[in-house]
């Protein structure tokens, strides 16, 4: 008897192929350039070989993305967008390189590559794969080993449907001046669209950069449409990267993001991720620390509400002595809302002289509204210092109260504790603009709490 989640999840594969079979009949005897043939090995391993994760998976045990995997998905289609329709998710007041992609595809228009490209590299993968150099052999290596080695099939399922990604190489020793903004842009209307964004980032020895990623929607559809993003960061010897992810997405969204990222010596990388929007948000976040000397910051932010459902995986490979890592994420639930936290750091024989550190916080507002967190450490050196630890609360009615006799009505004090609760993280962002804008994110995102869980 074939067990009817297996049987599911075939089906959606088959959807997939037979969605990847019309993709080919769109390319016009273009089969046998190297992208496509490795979009093809892509698609055929995930046929046939790498199955969509289900509950009895551990590290999906508390997120069901049977519902992901039912819609008959169809590619993007090409939409102009007017400069003046993404003015409101830029950030105000901050000059910045802006990238912009919209439904997954590297907007060329839109962004401006003409002024980035003095500094560094910026090259669309499909064209870079095309011609001898760093875009093409990092690149084709990266592709290649998402469509041949790795057994997540989400990585694999973007290699397959990607289209336009971006390939960005900070050259050794740049300190770039200002920082690289990615503006995803979703904007879907007539049927349930897969949207697949594909970045490589390079930042080379001694560098310094900063990248913010922001991911949202352009129309007021309620068509479903699944945002499937990866995004691969190489950190060389002594580089500096600050990345900033900000998702707001629709509610009728679905979106997972893989973000690896490699460290070579002395490389310092900081994550700063802020989860609003989305009906279901799956983050696989993971740093492979590939010599001594590293420093890795994860701190994350994620509110949930309604029937929202945000899952934050994350993992710490110590391998290498004297690396250090620090790991804080905070969220706030309510409604029908549900968190999921599951964060491993493993320390390995010898990687001595490490110290790793780990929590996560959360308010949980409701009684119908859910915290799933599992912080983890497996240490093999005896040599180290490293702490875990979770906490799931409520608000504290003492500090309610005394803000409530100063005259705050009982909305007003319970929308500012919220806000006070998450400053810890907010306060670490080291860009001003990037703050201010997240923190009125968030004050948006409190006024549609609804009044039973104040």
């Amino acid at each position: 008897m074939v067990n009817s989640n297996t049987a599911d999840k075939k089906e959606s594969s088959n959807r997939f192929m037979e969605l990847f079979q019309h993709y080919e009949t769109t390319l016009n005897g273009q089969k046998d350039y190297p992208g496509h043939i490795t979009q093809k090995k892509a698609m055929q391993r995930l046929s046939n070989d790498i199955p969509f994760p289900t509950i009895s998976n551990e590290d999906w045990k508390y997120t069901n993305i049977a519902d992901v995997l039912q819609p008959q998905y169809q590619q993007p289609k090409l939409v102009d967008i007017a400069a003046e329709a993404i003015k409101p998710f830029l950030l105000e007041g901050m000059d910045v390189y802006l990238l912009v992609f919209v439904n997954g595809k590297y907007n060329i228009e839109l962004s401006s590559e003409d002024a980035v490209s003095k500094k560094i590299i910026v090259q669309a993968i499909s064209t870079g794969l095309k011609e001898e150099g760093k875009t093409k052999a990092t690149a084709s290596e990266y592709l290649n080993k998402w469509a041949s080695e790795t057994s997540n099939s989400f990585r694999v399922l973007n290699t397959a449907f990607a289209q336009n990604g971006i390939y960005i190489d900070v050259p050794d020793g740049l300190v770039l001046d200002r920082p690289v903004h990615i503006l995803n842009i979703a904007h879907t209307e007539t049927e349930p669209t897969v949207i697949s964004p594909q970045k490589i980032i390079v930042a080379g020895e001694n560098s310094k950069v900063t990248v913010i990623e922001t991911f949202h929607h352009l129309t007021n559809s309620q068509q479903t449409y699944f945002t499937n993003t990866v995004t691969q960061l190489v950190l060389k010897r002594n580089a500096i990267v600050d990345h900033y992810r900000i998702q707001d997405e629709g509610e009728n969204a679905y979106f997972i993001n893989n973000t690896e990222i490699e460290q070579m010596r002395d490389s310092t990388y900081s994550s700063y991720v802020v989860d609003l929007g989305g009906k279901l948000v799956r983050n696989n976040l993971s740093s492979i620390l590939k010599d001594s000397g590293t420093m890795t910051n994860f701190y994350g932010v994620y509110v949930g509400i309604n029937k929202q459902h945000i899952d934050n995986q994350t993992f710490i490979d110590h391998a290498y002595p004297n690396c250090n890592s620090n790991e804080l994420y905070k969220g706030i639930l309510a409604d029908k809302a549900k968190g999921v936290f599951n964060g491993k750091i493993i320390v390995r024989p010898d990687a001595q002289k490490t110290n790793a550190f780990q929590k996560n916080h959360s308010l949980v507002l409701s009684k119908t509204a859910k915290m799933n967190s599992k912080p983890q450490l497996e240490i093999y050196a005896d040599d180290v210092k490293c702490s875990h630890g979770a906490t799931i609360g409520q608000l504290n009615k003492e500090a309610l109260y005394y803000m409530r006799s100063r005259g705050l009505s009982k909305k007003e004090a319970v929308s500012v504790l919220k806000q006070a609760f998450l400053t810890e993280i907010t306060e670490l962002f080291k860009i001003e603009p990037v703050r201010e804008k997240v923190e009125q994110l968030l004050v948006d995102k409190f006024k549609q709490f609804t009044e039973t869980n104040n």
